[in-house]
């Protein structure tokens, strides 16, 4: 396993459930994914309501930008995140996840878009989301820490990293 992805037999491929492991007999969740004939492994507790700890206001240091979060409703979690001058906001997007197995996250930056994500991996408080045809960022990671988050936006290699750390407003 590399990265969250297993790397299937040529022209095995196979929709997002519940598969079982020939070797070890466990039953693993997986999902498809649409960009390279892998299966992303998702771990079998990811239910909808594991991403409820995104939810809240959350504040860089010099609070110059700002994102919130509902909480999950209805298979979805909406939220919008401000660039701030003070209290004049000078960019802002939309954004909203759609919960699933995998989960997606949309962004319409400046109210355009969307620019579809696919879930990747998700573990006890960080979900990562990718779309390698996005020209940047390609990957959004989410980390929880206590009263403390991070998103981090970069390639899909890695490169040109750029880590924003919050605090609840």
């Amino acid at each position: 396993m590399i990265g969250g992805m297993i790397r299937l037999q040529a022209g095995q491929t196979g929709p997002s459930g519940l598969l079982k492991d020939w070797w070890t007999h466990e039953t693993r969740l997986y999902c498809h994914c649409p960009w390279s004939d892998s299966l992303c492994q998702l771990p079998a507790s990811a239910q909808a309501d594991d991403l409820d700890w995104i939810s809240g206001c959350w504040r860089n240091e010099d609070r110059s930008y700002k994102e919130v979060w509902t909480k999950p409703e209805h298979g979805y979690l909406f939220g919008y995140a401000l660039n701030l001058n003070g209290e004049t906001a000078t960019f802002f997007e939309q954004t909203r996840i759609e919960l699933g197995t995998p989960a997606t996250f949309n962004a319409y930056p400046g109210g355009f878009g969307p620019s579809e994500f696919t879930e990747t991996s998700r573990a006890r408080n960080t979900v990562t989301f990718a779309n390698p045809e996005h020209d940047f960022p390609q990957v959004i990671t989410y980390t929880r820490d206590g009263r403390r988050m991070t998103a981090t936006i970069s390639r899909m290699n890695g490169d040109q990293a750029q880590v924003f750390s919050f605090r609840r407003c």
